[in-house]
């Protein structure tokens, strides 16, 4: 696979390697990984470099690279976990316990903790299949590129070479969630959030056609094919690991209101897309009404720091440091329905913030010849804030007392950012 000289993720640094000086695909322990040998493109990338627009006089190519790159991280750290919601809940009215049979959802939290000296152990297992970025379909993805040739000896351009080919890309992550809570008070408890994936990357490249057009501009040569190529990677291992402590601020007969704060660990390989290589915080309010329907809210805010996937470039192409993973105002809003003593029914809208977002652009750019112009289709990036919603269901089964089972499927309702199928999930968990 390291054969192949069609990189994704950082294919500039392939022809300009102090331009990503934190990552280096042409040496070293990055060549090996994912975010080198992701395929994105016809081995003349590498000599040349993306077609279209560019900022602050770097390459559109490294633009590109950094867009794909910090969309892929920014998600797949912040995908949707298993809560540690632990099945029945306890309240304490007047000194004496009265048991909630309502089992909670799935994939938020509720404001109530599980209790002082009590442990709850869950596993969760699900897949994201990831059909689309930006709205454009992974099918094809168009990209263009230029590579110059010059006279022998000399800077004297003798002609330049236009590409232009669809990508698709098979990208998937099979994800594994262990979380474990212990309550240190009936107020207070602490939950560890640790992650396994599997992710596999594949891409073919095709409908690749190519025009020579010399120094004059005249086209001397094409359009004519180029060969379709393929390549595939795959990584596994742990990825960033969460922690989250949760206080219960208030208790009424039924309704309780708890502030919490989750830190996120850059435990995951961030070349691997296994992790960020970011930590981040989140602060949030959560408010529960316990009853046969029990209603939720949750509101935070996400903060990240800097990561090597997200580079910061400065006017003259060179790197300045790193940017902040990006981040911004979360939200969960849902009801849990208790149908039965052993059945609860779960349903959620979840909303992430995503500031200041590299973010992928197709477009047609052309280029001129003495016999006219050949429009080319290509991709180029920009910068913008968007809000990825997702909409979550799905059923939990008190199999004996407090081993509950789970099921659900996860619904991306908007198409920004990372788009994926329909989620499935399944879990199980103990309190004990």
């Amino acid at each position: 696979m390291k054969q192949t000289a069609f990189k994704l993720l950082l294919l500039a640094s392939i022809s300009t390697v102090s331009a990503m000086a934190q990552i280096n695909c042409a040496t070293g322990p990055a060549s090996s990984k994912l975010v080198c040998e992701f395929p994105f493109a016809a081995i003349q990338f590498a000599q040349g470099s993306a077609v279209g627009a560019s900022s602050n006089g770097i390459s559109s190519a490294q633009l590109l690279a950094s867009s794909i790159n910090i969309g892929i991280a920014t998600q797949v750290s912040q995908l949707p976990l298993a809560s540690a919601s632990a099945g029945t809940v306890e309240v304490y009215k007047a000194g004496v316990p009265e048991t909630f049979n309502n089992l909670g959802p799935i994939l938020t939290d509720r404001a109530q903790t599980i209790g002082k000296h009590k442990f709850f152990l869950g596993v969760t297992a699900s897949q994201f299949v990831f059909t689309d970025i930006d709205g454009t379909s992974l099918n094809k993805l168009p990209f263009a590129f230029a590579a110059t040739a010059y006279v022998p000896g000399t800077q004297t351009v003798a002609s330049t070479t236009y590409t232009t080919e669809n990508t698709l890309l098979h990208f998937k992550i099979d994800q594994f969630i262990a979380v474990a809570t212990f309550g240190f008070t009936n107020k207070f408890d602490f939950t560890a959030v640790v992650p396994t994936e599997y992710v596999s990357l594949s891409a073919t490249t095709n409908n690749s056609n190519s025009y020579v057009v010399n120094a004059n501009g005249t086209l001397v040569l094409g359009p004519y094919s180029n060969p379709v190529t393929f390549a595939a990677g795959t990584a596994s291992g742990v990825g960033d690991i969460t922690f989250n402590g949760k206080e219960s601020l208030w208790s009424g007969e039924h309704a309780t209101i708890a502030a919490a704060m989750s830190v996120r660990v850059p435990s995951g390989d961030d070349l691997n897309f296994l992790g960020s290589g970011a930590w981040g915080f989140n602060p949030y309010v959560i408010y529960s009404y316990l009853a046969k329907v029990s209603p939720h809210a949750k509101i935070g805010y996400q903060w990240n720091t800097s990561t090597q996937l997200n580079p910061n470039y400065t006017s003259n192409g060179t790197t300045n440091g790193n940017l902040d993973l990006p981040g911004g105002v979360q939200y969960d809003v849902g009801a849990d329905w208790a149908a039965a003593k052993h059945l609860t029914f779960a349903g959620d809208l979840l909303g992430n913030q995503f500031l200041n977002t590299p973010r992928l652009v197709p477009t047609t750019t052309t280029i001129t010849t003495t016999s006219g112009t050949i429009p080319l289709n290509t991709s180029v990036t920009g910068n913008s804030s968007y809000t990825i919603n997702n909409a979550s269901a799905g059923l939990k089964i008190a199999a004996i007392r407090d081993l509950v089972l789970a099921g659900n499927v996860l619904f991306q309702i908007n198409n920004n950012g990372l788009h994926s199928r329909p989620t499935p999930l399944v879990g199980i968990s103990y309190k004990f």
